[in-house]
């Protein structure tokens, strides 16, 4: 169903956008040039590519070579991404250093923007409302987050949008492509195969599986066996360490941060079991395979840092279309979900628990973002 707007509706949008740009100019000046020079993460995309392109090991401490480059003591961070991520990323390092970091912040940043507004315009929202949902991808916590540390997940992002709005549009096999590659590239997003598998798009479900393989395999042969061993046998069990940090918001971390790992894992086992039959039983539309697959695959991940966010965005919106937002119920659902995946951050309180409680708004926001799509999208 289309969504119908009052008419401030439209001035609303356009100064929201004024707003998100301010914004984000008033935190491009202030926290942007410091990140340049050794701040986590992207050293570990380049100095992983220099690797790569040097016939060095891949995985590894990067602590003494950010030392020499940045002067910067006690980098703790590593690459730690699969193998189709790093070779993706490692023409980067052909670059000075400077150089890249910039680069990839601005396509993150473009990104950031296109797929907001693209996904927008897809649900037939207005011109307006589409550039203001673009220009608030800058500034959500999320989106800041993602553009300060210069993650890859705004191209993962991308991936995934393509892939939704392919599959809408009848062509499957393409759709499968991009979700299979986006697979590749983090691991997590093969949970929506199983979504494809449910909402009996078998051809686009095996179009991503044949992708992923592939991808995969491409990413194993240029890293090489010894390094894709290193990956399997360290780098993922290496993750333990941040099982219970803040601003990690899976259920795996939500239980270990409450209470020990032993309760956390058995959260995401029952989370897991929970959402996956509900997700395999309810998901018959492309909107609830990419809405809800989203928000359970960052739910039963082990690790779902708050740059992770940025990929509930677009489900939000379908969740949003499918408000009646002249309601008031409507739009305190979109402000809930908005403010707990948008603008929440980790809380620092003298008590453990209360902290984790708060802190972990954003998993509630997720947990509410696959409830509500589960039964809100159009059959």
């Amino acid at each position: 169903m289309s969504v119908a707007f009052p008419r401030w509706a439209t001035p609303v949008a356009w100064a929201i956008t004024v707003v998100s740009l301010v914004g984000f100019a008033a935190f491009a000046a202030t926290r942007l040039p410091a990140a340049v020079h050794g701040a986590p993460d992207f050293p570990n995309y380049y100095i992983g590519g220099e690797r790569l392109l040097s016939g060095e090991p891949v995985y590894g401490p990067i602590g003494e070579d950010v030392r020499v480059l940045f002067g910067v003591d006690d980098y703790e961070s590593y690459p730690a991404d699969p193998p189709a991520t790093v070779a993706l990323l490692a023409p980067l390092s052909l670059l000075p250093y400077a150089t890249a970091w910039w680069l990839f912040f601005a396509l993150s940043a473009v990104l950031l923007v296109g797929v907001g507004y693209s996904t927008t315009r897809e649900v037939a929202w207005s011109r307006p409302l589409a550039v203001a949902v673009g220009a608030t991808m800058l500034v959500t916590s999320a989106g800041r987050f993602l553009l300060l540390r210069n993650h890859m997940e705004a191209i993962l992002l991308l991936l995934l949008f393509l892939g939704w709005r392919a599959l809408r549009r009848g062509r499957d096999f393409e759709g499968g492509a991009w979700w299979g590659f986006a697979a590749a590239l983090k691991l997590f997003p093969a949970f929506l195969i199983v979504g494809l598998f449910a909402a009996h798009r078998t051809k686009a479900a095996k179009s991503a599986l044949i992708t992923g393989v592939v991808a995969t395999g491409l990413g194993v042969t240029i890293l090489g066996w010894d390094n894709t061993l290193t990956f399997v046998r360290e780098v993922l069990p290496g993750s333990k360490q941040w099982y219970g940090a803040l601003g990690n918001y899976s259920f795996l971390s939500f239980g270990t941060a409450l209470a020990t790992e032993r309760l956390g894992w058995a959260l995401a086992a029952a989370g897991a079991a929970g959402l996956t039959w509900w997700y395999w039983r309810r998901a018959e539309t492309v909107d609830q395979v990419l809405a809800g697959g989203v928000a359970a695959m960052l739910l039963i991940s082990p690790l779902s840092w708050l740059n992770y966010l940025v990929l509930a965005v677009p489900g939000v919106i379908v969740i949003a279309h499918r408000l009646d937002l002249r309601t008031a119920g409507g739009r305190w659902t979109l402000l809930g979900l908005a403010g707990a995946l948008g603008f929440w951050g980790p809380i620092v309180l003298a008590e453990r628990v209360p902290a984790v409680l708060l802190t972990f708004i954003p998993m509630y926001g997720l947990l509410a973002s696959f409830v509500l799509v589960m039964r809100r999208a159009e059959t």
